[in-house]
């Protein structure tokens, strides 16, 4: 079986960055609970687009915006 592609928005070449995460795959990414997904949403550190009254994504940008934040913490 295949490993999973790897989503990391630091490690993505910038052609192969999708524009938009699925909330799932930002909890994944960042590690996080999707509580704290959409307080993060809240508090203006992601970015969140309204695609229907059912769907959500995540800008790519704003989860590289708090990766890189996070990198810069260490």
């Amino acid at each position: 079986m295949k490993n999973p592609p790897n989503h990391n928005p630091a490690q993505l070449k910038p052609e192969r960055i999708p524009m938009l995460y699925k909330i799932t795959s930002v909890m994944a990414l960042l590690e996080i609970s999707h509580a704290t997904v959409y307080r993060m949403v809240a508090n203006g550190e992601l970015d969140l687009i309204k695609l229907s009254s059912r769907a959500s994504r995540i800008t790519s940008a704003s989860v590289a915006r708090v990766l890189a934040n996070r990198s810069g913490k260490d």
